[in-house]
This record gives structure tokens, C-alpha cells and sequence, in this order.
């Protein structure tokens, strides 16, 4: 763990991406072979494999460990904190004068760090509070900031996974283009990199139950740009608003995974008897959608979201059905090489009785095709539609042109919440008014405010979401961590120099909260750009 913080405090100090891909390189190689696996996560900021339950340790649980270890008040600590404006620093200062008793134990690992936390998924307060106490008590101060760090999610070290990807083929001399490759069939950073020091890259196949990262649609906002981009004949499919998931079955075993690699089967119980229909191995990719008969609101379909257990009147009142739209893996044979023609030949065979139903699609090839299959998918309760270039391959993790989007008129963008500030009157009290942002070219940017579109409820379940994500408090304005994800409707897009980015949203409105999106996932500030020019007598942000 000594030598995982001291590369940190290098990597944060390093302003050049070339020079922090070789400084991580060089801790990568030089770990054993037990380690290589856990250290790239851990580089990539993700202790733990994808899927894996958190260990649900929050700000307030770390600051009263290490205040008590420490001899100091948790106030003294959580002022510090706000001071710093990073509890990982506030940490290692308070914990500083112990280093010399510290030192005298025997070293921590990140293997060690990583068990510790994979066995705190499911259990209680208190035993997780033991587990992370000891923890801290073998860690000096510089481990214990990163250990904070880590457990928080806000590592800060500019080592986003495609840098990692860059640093394991520095690291093991192989191929960028080979790293990545596995990295889209693994998704799972951790498992690229032992398979690059083993000389094991060549022979990644997908597998059912290890899902893989979703293949994202390139968005555009009118029939103009995809009569522009896409060569016809091509692919038109409806778009549901509902919860983007892969279905992997193996003769009488299913489960479900949510775009963010997590497996929620758990909420969706009635597509089970799809193990009655399909034998032998598949991997479809699709989306879970309320419907009976038609498409329902995705509103009911929300209320199943962060469930441990759905109850039965749920069950009754929101139906739902898995619309596959692609095949991955069809009676155990991979398919992510073939054509979208192909794969897409699997769905058409589909049983009728089963809770899986195709897409609905169809091949076009004009403008007045484009426009019939978009007012189909409007009338039948969906959200837009979805152009897809009949020879493309799928690609996980990526976002190509191979699948052009186009959604109902409203612009709309995914981003992250950065900062929140109490609202007045009936939400006094109520972190509401909401700082967003999209991915810059080194973080994420502030382009505006947004105080509308949840209800009561979701306001304050986010609420404490956003206080357990705080890392620095300035009266009445939280600054979080960028995790939570929501979508945002604007009427426009201007140029601006009041934030970071250098637009603002006009008119933004929350759509909804986007539990299954990851926030690495969000839209850039190339998509605002892109919206600027479109918009009549605007071509740049000068």
C-alpha cells in the first residue's frame, strides 16, 4: 500500500499525461504477480471488480475512526476537511504524528486493503466500521489518505481508465490497440492487466455472467444528420425509455446487468421464465421497459430502482418487458465480430410466450422511411429512434457513428452533480438547487444550474446522497463528489464565461435521476459544442 500512495502522490503532482502514464507504468511492473490485478484497479480508482457491492463507507464513519484514532474531535477533523477541501489531506494531517507507531507493523498491501473491502459488501454498520478501523490502524498517514481516497471514489490522480489502458501496454509491452480490445471484453481493468503480464491478451472471449461494457449510440438531433452520416441501407429501431441492461442465460441460469456492469436480476424476477424458451449460452443487450400492451411511463419502472427486494404490488402495478435490440452471444458462440445483419438475424427467431421481446425495427432507406419508423416509435409511447449501420461489429464501451440516436425534440444531456446549495421555503433544509457538469478534457466542467424536475420524495432521498458525498462545505453550498448522474432537458445552449466549461444551459430542467449510468459515461463539452453550432446564427463560442 506504501508503494500504491507514494506513486498517488506522484501521479497528483504531475501535469503531463505522458509522464504519468510512465510513472504509473513503472509501479504496475514492479508489483508480484499476486498484486498486478488489485493495482490497476486500484490505479483506475476502483478497488474492487465490477459489479461488486460497495462497502458502503461514508464520509461521516471515516471521520469519526480517524478523529478518534487521532485524539481529536470529528468537527476539528470535518473543518479541517472543508479547509483542504479534500478529506484525504484533512486525513493524513491528523494521522501524521502517529506514523512512527504506525511504521512498526507489519506492511499493508492492496491485497489486503482490496479483501478487506470485498468482504464489507453485506455486512452490518458496525462490523464494517471494525473492518475499516483496522484498516487505518496499520496504514501510516500518506496510506491513509489514499485509503480515504479509495473509499470515497475521489482518487484525483488524473488515471482515467483509458490512461490505465495506456500504462498496462507501457507497463507489459504490448499493443494500445490489444489492451483495449480486452478492456471492452473484460470490463474489468484489473483482469487486462494480469492477463497482459501473463502474454494472455490474444485469447479474450466473452462469457456468460462477466458482462461487458454497453455499446453507446453517437446522438444527433434532427433527420438531416442521419440522412448526412449513415450510407443506406440501414437499420431503424425504436428507442423505450427504460433501463438499458444485458441478459445473459445459460440453459436454466439468467441474470441481469444495468449499463454500470451492476446485477440488479433481483428487480426484474418475471423475465426468469425466459429460461423456459432459450437453451444453451446467450448474451443479449436491451432494456428492461414497463409496458403492458404499450410502453408505460418510465416513472413506474423508477420505483423498482435501489430496491433490495420488489414487492408483490409493484410486480402487479408495473409490468415490464426485456426489449433485446442486440446479440451478443447466441447458443454459445460469439458474435460481437459479426455484423449488425447478422446478430440482429437471432432476435427475429425470438418465441412469442417469453418476457423477451425484439425491438421493433426495420431496414430504411430515405428520408421518408427515417421519418415514419421515428413517428412509429413517438406513437407507440417511445423516446426517439435509433439509426445502425447494417455491417457494423459491436463494440463495448464505445461510442461510434456505426449508431446514430435521435431523440425527441427537447435537447437533453447526461451529466454529474458537482455542488448543491439549500433551497427556500417548502425546501428549506433541502439540497435542491444543483451544480452541473460534463466531461472536460481533464475532469468534469460546470455549465449551469438547475432547481426543478424531481418531486418532494426524490428530492430528499437525493438529499442525503449528497451529504454522504460531500467534500467540502463553504455556508450553504455542498460541493460532492461527481457521482450521482442525472438527465437534464434545456431549451439552448449559449456561450459563457460565468462557468468553467464555457457554456451554459438555458432553461435546464431535470429529466431524471440516472441511477444505471456511470458518471465517466456522461456527455462531454464536444456535445455542447456540437449543440451550439447547430443552433441558427450560432457557430462557435467566440
Amino acid at each position: 500500500m506504501r508503494a500504491f500512495a507514494l506513486t498517488c502522490e506522484a501521479l497528483a503532482s504531475l501535469d503531463r499525461i505522458q509522464a504519468k502514464v510512465q510513472c504509473a507504468a513503472a509501479y504496475l511492473s514492479s508489483r508480484p504477480g499476486t498484486e498486478i490485478t488489485t493495482a490497476a484497479r486500484f490505479l483506475a480508482g476502483s478497488p474492487l471488480p465490477p459489479g461488486t457491492t460497495a462497502p458502503r463507507i461514508g464520509r461521516a464513519t471515516i471521520i469519526n475512526l480517524v478523529a478518534g484514532r487521532a485524539e481529536m474531535k470529528p468537527e476539528a477533523l470535518r473543518r479541517s476537511a472543508t479547509r483542504k477541501g479534500d478529506l484525504g489531506e484533512a486525513v493524513e494531517a491528523a494521522l501524521r504524528k502517529l506514523d512512527p507507531e504506525a511504521m512498526q507493523e507489519r506492511p499493508l498491501s492492496v491485497s489486503e486493503v482490496a479483501d478487506t473491502l470485498a468482504r464489507m459488501g453485506d455486512a452490518g454498520p458496525t462490523q464494517r466500521s471494525l473492518q475499516i478501523d483496522s484498516l487505518f490502524e496499520r496504514a501510516d498517514s500518506l496510506e491513509a489518505k489514499y485509503l480515504t481516497k479509495l473509499l470515497l471514489g475521489s482518487l484525483r490522480t488524473g488515471m482515467q481508465s483509458g490512461r490505465v489502458e495506456e500504462t498496462i501496454a507501457l507497463a507489459f509491452r504490448c499493443r494500445p490497440e490489444d489492451v483495449r480490445r480486452a478492456h471492452m471484453m473484460l470490463g474489468d481493468i484489473g483482469l487486462v492487466a494480469y492477463r497482459a503480464a501473463i502474454g494472455r491478451l490474444g485469447d479474450v472471449e466473452l462469457r456468460s455472467f462477466r458482462p461487458v461494457r454497453s455499446m453507446l449510440p453517437y446522438q444527433v438531433e434532427n433527420v438531416d444528420a442521419v440522412v448526412e452520416k449513415m450510407t443506406p441501407p440501414f437499420q431503424a429501431e425504436h428507442v423505450y425509455d427504460g433501463v438499458r441492461a444485458q441478459l445473459h442465460i445459460s440453459n436454466d441460469r439468467w441474470r441481469l446487468y444495468t449499463r454500470g456492469l451492476e446485477e440488479c436480476t433481483h428487480l426484474f424476477p418475471e423475465i426468469a421464465d425466459v429460461t423456459k424458451h432459450l437453451s444453451g449460452d446467450w448474451i443479449f443487450d436491451g432494456g428492461v421497459v414497463a409496458y403492458s400492451d404499450r410502453v408505460l411511463p418510465f416513472s413506474g419502472l423508477q420505483q423498482r430502482l435501489g430496491r433490495l427486494q420488489v414487492p408483490l404490488t409493484l410486480l402487479l402495478d408495473v409490468p415490464v418487458v426485456y426489449f433485446a435490440f442486440d446479440v451478443l452471444r447466441a447458443e454459445g458462440h460469439d458474435l460481437i465480430d459479426a455484423p449488425l445483419r447478422d446478430r440482429r438475424g437471432y432476435l427475429e427467431d425470438l418465441p412469442a410466450a417469453s418476457p423477451m421481446k425484439a425491438m421493433p425495427s426495420a431496414i430504411v432507406t430515405n428520408r421518408a422511411e427515417i421519418e415514419a419508423i421515428y413517428d412509429q416509435s413517438m406513437q407507440a409511447g417511445g423516446i426517439g429512434a435509433i439509426f445502425k449501420d447494417l455491417d457494423s461489429p459491436y463494440r463495448p464501451g464505445s461510442r461510434g457513428r456505426g449508431w446514430l440516436q435521435l431523440k425527441v425534440p427537447m435537447a437533453s444531456l447526461q451529466v454529474v452533480v458537482t455542488a448543491a446549495r439549500y433551497g427556500r421555503g417548502k425546501r428549506a433544509g433541502l439540497l435542491s438547487d444543483l451544480t452541473l457538469a460534463v466531461r472536460g478534457p481533464d475532469g468534469f466542467v460546470n455549465v449551469g444550474k438547475a432547481y426543478s424536475g424531481l418531486t418532494d420524495v426524490e428530492i430528499r432521498e437525493l438529499t442525503q446522497r449528497l451529504k454522504a458525498s460531500t467534500v467540502s462545505r463553504l455556508e450553504a453550498t455542498h460541493t460532492v463528489e461527481p457521482k450521482i448522474v442525472l438527465e437534464v432537458a434545456f431549451g439552448g445552449v449559449q456561450a459563457s464565461r460565468r462557468h468553467s466549461s464555457g457554456f451554459a444551459l438555458r432553461y435546464p430542467r431535470i429529466v431524471r435521476l440516472c441511477p444505471d449510468t456511470d458518471p465517466d459515461d456522461v456527455d462531454s463539452i464536444d456535445r455542447l459544442t456540437e449543440l451550439l453550432e447547430s443552433q441558427p446564427g450560432q457557430t462557435s463560442r467566440s
